[in-house]
């Protein structure tokens, strides 16, 4: 059964097979290090540092309230509905680099980054052409909430340095509708107190992330089109001691001691600090509170991988509006066109756990998958496996990542205009298109 017992998060950000931040865009780039922007798959070669210091502009004016371009989805049973309460299934994919641009201040003007001369965001038609329905957009929580936080060297940093992060997002999800796609928004870069989030925390801090979520459902409650993922990839092997599963989804029972952190220099360390949680079902609260009725999406332990211990600490949504969401990538440190290659993380295990949490009357979307895209490559094994499987069981995929990243895993396609990646984007492309109605 696969293992990351003993790995730090730095390194299985950048040695996992499967989908990595900080090596899909090269570990300088996501930490925030003086580099190209070309490097990061953008357009320009001019070079980018990250401030050392700065003071937060006032709080930007709430964006304007979108209505989903007559988009809806919603629960219904262990599926997923549209308008017409016909069953959905979702298919689509990533758009990374809110979840980091803002925080290293890159792009002040951008805070999508503007990569592979996708200049605000992704060219939505693009995307419309290979038959998409749905974009998950990750977002960082301190540059939603504009406060000033600090780095692992202790420099103080304005995590929307432009002053415009939520309005940004606001154009791309009204852009998203329009092109006919359904929004996910997930927490992907958390960090407690007043730390700088440049990577990825163990989970969701309740110093920040519920006043994360209870903004975002206040902003987009009225859209339902836009579903919320609560946080992106859970994992207990660090600095962790307690019952995880039930820590993971109440906040009881368990215990941090410290968190990883960074700066703009690649400064990885373990902060000896104790911390708390917010657990998914103090997020889940958090949202309902709002009277938002959206969809949420609730990961599970291990990176969002392993749903063993799902089904028995079970979690209550007022509104009967959640799923659960899968991070399906190959087995780890299997070698591609090998057997376990082509099957994810805790197989054959996972296959059954998720049959389960659909019989028991929760949908399942698998809402990161990735497989190998260097030139030359040609199929994709891995994904071929996990598309048949979710075909099978009416699973939703959204596939990692919708940037221009010169990196041989895990990026779908090679320009701003949608030309798909050898192996992987060719595959994928083609599942989608095939699909379409």
């Amino acid at each position: 059964m696969f293992t990351r017992q003993s790995r730090t998060p730095s390194r299985r950000r950048l040695f996992r097979n499967g989908w990595f931040i900080l090596g899909v865009l090269g570990a300088g780039c996501v930490l925030g290090m003086s580099l190209s922007l070309s490097s990061c798959g953008g357009g320009s070669s001019s070079t980018a540092t990250a401030p050392v210091t700065s003071t937060p502009p006032p709080a930007p004016p709430p964006p304007p309230v979108t209505t989903g371009g007559g988009l809806a989805i919603r629960v219904q049973g262990n599926h997923l509905v549209d308008s017409a309460g016909q069953t959905l299934q979702l298919r689509g994919v990533n758009f990374s680099g809110y979840e980091f641009v803002a925080v290293q201040g890159w792009s002040p003007l951008d805070p999508t980054g503007g990569q592979g001369s996708q200049a605000g965001g992704p060219k939505w038609s693009a995307i419309a052409s290979w038959k998409a329905n749905v974009v998950r957009i990750p977002l960082n929580e301190a540059s939603w909430l504009g406060y000033t936080c600090t780095d692992s060297s202790g420099v103080t940093h304005n995590p929307d340095p432009g002053g415009n992060y939520r309005s940004s997002l606001a154009s791309n999800v009204t852009a998203a509708n329009a092109a006919g796609l359904y929004v996910v928004l997930v927490l992907h870069w958390a960090a407690p107190g007043k730390v700088c989030p440049m990577l990825q925390t163990q989970m969701a801090d309740a110093d920040n992330s519920l006043s994360f979520w209870t903004s975002i459902a206040n902003t987009y409650k009225g859209n339902p089109s836009v579903m919320f993922a609560l946080y992106n990839e859970p994992f207990f092997n660090f600095d962790f001691s307690g019952d995880a599963w039930q820590y993971m989804m109440t906040g009881t029972g368990g215990s941090f001691s410290g968190y990883p952190a960074t700066d703009g220099t690649g400064n990885w360390q373990d902060v000896k600090k104790p911390w708390a949680i917010a657990s998914f079902q103090a997020m889940i609260d958090a949202v309902r509170a709002t009277g938002a009725k959206n969809v949420v999406l609730i990961g599970t332990m291990d990176y969002s991988a392993d749903f063993s211990g799902w089904l028995t600490h079970p979690l209550v949504d007022s509104a009967g509006q959640l799923a659960a969401s899968w991070h399906a990538y190959p087995t780890y440190g299997a070698p591609w066109g090998s057997p376990a290659y082509a099957q994810p993380n805790f197989a054959p295990g996972v296959f059954q756990d998720v049959k389960n949490i659909v019989a028991a009357g929760t949908p399942v979307t698998i809402t990161e998958t990735g497989d190998q895209n260097s030139p030359g490559t040609i199929g994709s094994p891995f994904v071929a496996t996990i598309t048949a499987f979710a075909d099978q069981n009416g699973l939703g995929v959204m596939a990692w990542s919708w940037d221009v990243w010169t990196v041989p895993n895990n990026v779908l396609i090679k320009d701003v205009n949608g030309t798909p990646t050898d192996g992987y984007g060719v595959f994928y492309k083609n599942w989608m298109v095939t699909h379409a109605p």
